[in-house]
């Protein structure tokens, strides 16, 4: 936000005393790299060197010198490429880092129910499944508090069986500030809900909810070898905290 502005200012200033030499075209060119390598560095830091450059261009190579006015039309295609040059590149730039963030998090979705799948290649009570269901969703979907409320019966808004919620961001879903409530099923019935306290300001990807959905299977699992061993119910513990400690 500052080295971009300020190279722009100084590239414009000292090539004005040699502006006949270098050709203001050739000072264009010099600015549209500045600003393109400005982009790289994101959004904001684009856009202060491009309207930096565009203004600097026009104080100090087009007529009349030292003035916002501008004399002749090819100056202000200039002035005006450079100005459309930061948004565009910007854009691009914020879409790749995106684009790079959004598939690194879908290649930790893809191999997060490994540790929990593997537990339950043999039956295994609630309890020692429960730690590693709750830490894995937690950081799926960037949640304060994970926990369990046994019961077919909740007062917060239910994530349905695909995953799905309403509110949503441009960076993906947002749960409800209040929290929601994933259901754990077994069958036809519901064995209680997994209830989920959003970070603040975090959104999910649709796959890192279908993540969720099918811990909360592994939970249902659990829950049912656990009734059928003890001849009765059991849950997990109520809550886990973000460490994984439940």
């Amino acid at each position: 936000m500052v080295v971009g502005p300020v190279l722009a200012l100084l590239v414009s200033a000292f090539t004005s005393s040699v502006r006949d030499q270098v050709g203001a075209s050739n000072v264009g060119i010099a600015l549209a790299i500045i600003v393109v390598l400005a982009a790289l560095c994101g959004r904001v830091a684009a856009l202060t060197t491009a309207i930096t450059a565009a203004l600097t261009f026009n104080f100090f190579h087009t007529e009349p010198y030292h003035s916002l006015r501008v004399h002749e039309s090819r100056d202000v295609v200039i002035v005006a490429l450079l100005a459309a040059l930061g948004l565009v590149v910007s854009d691009i730039s914020s879409w790749m880092h995106r684009r790079e963030t959004i598939d690194a998090r879908l290649a930790t979705a893809n191999d997060a129910p490994r540790t929990v799948t593997e537990m339950l290649a043999s039956p295994h009570p609630v309890g020692e499944v429960w730690p590693a269901v709750a830490t894995t969703i937690i950081d799926q979907l960037g949640l304060a508090e994970c926990s369990f409320e046994p019961g077919d019966h909740t007062t917060l808004p239910l994530i349905s069986r695909v995953g799905a919620n309403r509110a949503h961001t441009d960076d993906g879903f947002v749960l409800p500030s209040g929290g929601a409530a994933l259901p754990v099923v077994s069958g036809k019935e519901t064995l209680g809900h997994l209830v989920l306290r959003p970070g603040t300001g975090i959104s999910s990807l649709w796959v890192e909810r279908r993540v969720a959905v099918a811990l909360a299977d592994h939970v249902a699992i659990a829950l049912t070898y656990t009734g059928h061993r003890t001849g009765r119910g059991s849950s997990p513990r109520a809550e886990s905290s973000p460490s994984g400690q439940s």
